[in-house]
């Protein structure tokens, strides 16, 4: 089976909001589809191993942000390829909240939706959440052009972003070519410092991986 051939599938990007008791949480999601239109309600996958997942469990509600081209590489990065059971994501965006109080990034974005599960479904290694639409805003016209909205093969061929692990849309990329010996690699996002390992080991300690902006200390030598 050619599994390339997915690559062939249009999807959008979007972030998903939710809450931890009083804390802001969320990830990156490109499976975010309108089910029907009478109610509204979409479909959202999320991996089961995402902490937002238990969380979206319990609360039974969700914002989705829609991503507009325009969007930083970074808040995708932070958003896609940290957890949020040790990182507070929403602290390092600008962000407002619906008006249920679920978080949603503002900058980068086309408009955002709330929404209220109404139903789950066990998918293999993923949740299928079914929820109908309990508000929806276009901010583009209030805040000025976003640009169109981000899909994923322009994620992946025009900003040449990579895909994390649990996102559904994840195939296994070709092997790299080995990198040179005694450098580093990103135990979070797998970014590899191109570098020899003397010149990490002299970076600042407030260095940042370039990719999900994790500390230094989470990088392991190979």
């Amino acid at each position: 089976m050619d599994i390339t051939t997915l690559f062939n599938l249009s999807y959008g990007l979007y972030i998903i909001g939710a809450k931890d008791g009083d804390r802001n949480i969320g990830c990156v999601v490109n499976t975010v589809l309108q089910a029907t239109s009478k109610p509204v309600t979409w479909t959202v996958c999320i991996n089961k191993d995402n902490y937002t997942n238990g969380c979206i469990k319990k609360t039974k509600e969700f914002a989705v942000s829609i991503l507009s081209e325009n969007i930083k590489e970074s808040t995708i990065s932070v958003f896609g390829f940290s957890s949020s059971r040790d990182r507070d994501k929403f602290s390092e965006v600008p962000y407002g909240l619906t008006p249920s109080g679920l978080p949603y990034i503002k900058e980068g974005i086309t408009g955002y939706i709330q929404c209220k599960v109404i139903n789950f479904v066990d998918n293999f290694t993923h949740t299928i959440f079914i929820a109908e639409v309990q508000e929806a805003e276009n901010v583009s016209a209030e805040q000025g052009s976003h640009g169109p909205p981000l899909t994923y093969a322009y994620y992946r061929n025009v900003i040449k972003g990579k895909t994390p692990k649990n996102a559904p849309g994840y195939v296994a990329e070709a092997k790299e070519a080995e990198p040179a010996k005694g450098s580093y690699k990103c135990s979070i996002c797998g970014y590899i410092y191109p570098g020899s390992r003397e010149e990490f080991e002299k970076l600042p300690d407030n260095y940042l991986c370039p990719v999900c902006r994790s500390a230094k200390s989470k990088f392991t030598p190979l």
